[in-house]
């Protein structure tokens, strides 16, 4: 644990006196794979895929705020999509912002949730999500991250589209894109199943990890990946979605990884946080609560001197001797006089 500490106290001194670059150079490298993703997905448009204009788009993410990057990736995939139909990109981009409209007012950090889920997925790790943003949101989120799912589930369907599309657009078969892509989405059980899966699986992590014993962190992370794996394995055998088993549990067992890392390290050895601990004797229990200073003003401090049973008497019985000697100090005074 102490070499954990000390090399997390290290990368944090380090990216706090070089942040500007580092903050920047993590930026780039992140949307610069987030981007080529997009590309590779739906590999429709030669402009698009050319590398030095996604380094290009990762610079300027690198050196703007995060709702820039957002935007420049939202861009990019309804660039891609306009290849195979302008109406469907139109209707990719409305979805996006009526959501935005509803729900983007009440936290940013949805943001992040609606677009990590598209990221993940071409590399198989999206099932870390629903995991790993239960142990820092509260389920007010759910919004986005069924957003994120529908988000992917329509980028598949234009891949599907264009796969069976003879490219013609005559004047009656304009909606025909956007009619496949409702059909396509509305027959799809796969994605109604993740859907529940994820939900789920984030109501049981967020309720263990808001429970009052130790290590309620790593058991939630535990049941909740439980939890994903039964409603999919349990799904494939119902509704016979003829899932890959053995890539189903690569991916699951790779997610509970990595949220494991990501719990170890921002939680376990997080100190910023306020802490509560629970212990008794045979006569009290104690209940404490652990504020770090910079949460604490000036005024808010408030200190206690508790003394023992033993240390009181003792004090009090110096006292009274004290007491006695100066009387008689006095009255000795007195005949003299």
């Amino acid at each position: 644990m102490m070499t954990l500490l000390l090399l997390k106290s290290k990368i944090k001194n380090f990216y706090e006196k070089h942040y500007h670059i580092m903050r920047g150079g993590l930026k780039f490298i992140i949307m610069f794979a987030a981007l080529l993703l997009v590309t590779m997905q739906m590999d429709y448009s030669d402009f698009l895929g050319q590398y030095w204009l996604l380094a290009l788009a990762a610079g300027v993410c690198a050196v703007t705020p995060d709702g820039i990057s957002l935007i420049l990736y939202l861009l990019m995939i309804c660039g891609e999509i306009s290849e195979v139909s302008v109406l469907l990109s139109v209707t990719f981009m409305v979805v996006i912002v009526i959501y935005l409209l509803l729900y983007g007012r009440f936290d940013r950090k949805q943001y992040y949730l609606v677009f990590l889920i598209p990221v993940l997925t071409p590399i198989h790790i999206s099932y870390v999500v629903p995991v790993v943003a239960a142990l820092f949101v509260s389920p007010v989120l759910l919004p986005a991250l069924i957003m994120g799912i529908v988000m992917q589930y329509m980028i598949h369907g234009v891949i599907m589209y264009a796969s069976v599309s003879t490219g013609v657009a005559e004047s009656n078969e304009i909606l025909s894109s956007l009619q496949y892509l409702i059909a396509y989405l509305m027959r799809n059980r796969m994605m109604f199943v993740t859907i529940i899966a994820f939900c789920l699986t984030f109501v049981c992590v967020y309720m263990i990890r808001k429970a009052n014993f130790k290590h309620a962190s790593q058991v939630g992370i535990l049941v909740g990946t439980i939890v994903l794996m039964s409603v999919e394995l349990l799904s494939n055998i119902v509704m016979e979605l003829e899932l890959n088993l053995m890539l189903l549990t690569v991916q699951v067992v790779a997610s509970m990884a990595i949220a494991y890392v990501v719990q170890f390290f921002h939680m376990t050895l997080d100190y910023r946080g306020t802490r509560k601990l629970q212990f008794e004797d045979d006569e009290y229990y104690y209940y404490v609560t652990a504020v770090p200073k910079f949460k604490v003003t000036v005024v808010d401090r408030t200190v206690t001197r508790i003394l023992p049973e033993e240390e009181e008497e003792n004090f009090d019985l110096k006292r009274e001797l004290e007491k006695a000697l100066q009387e008689e100090e006095d009255a000795d005074n007195a005949d003299i006089i």
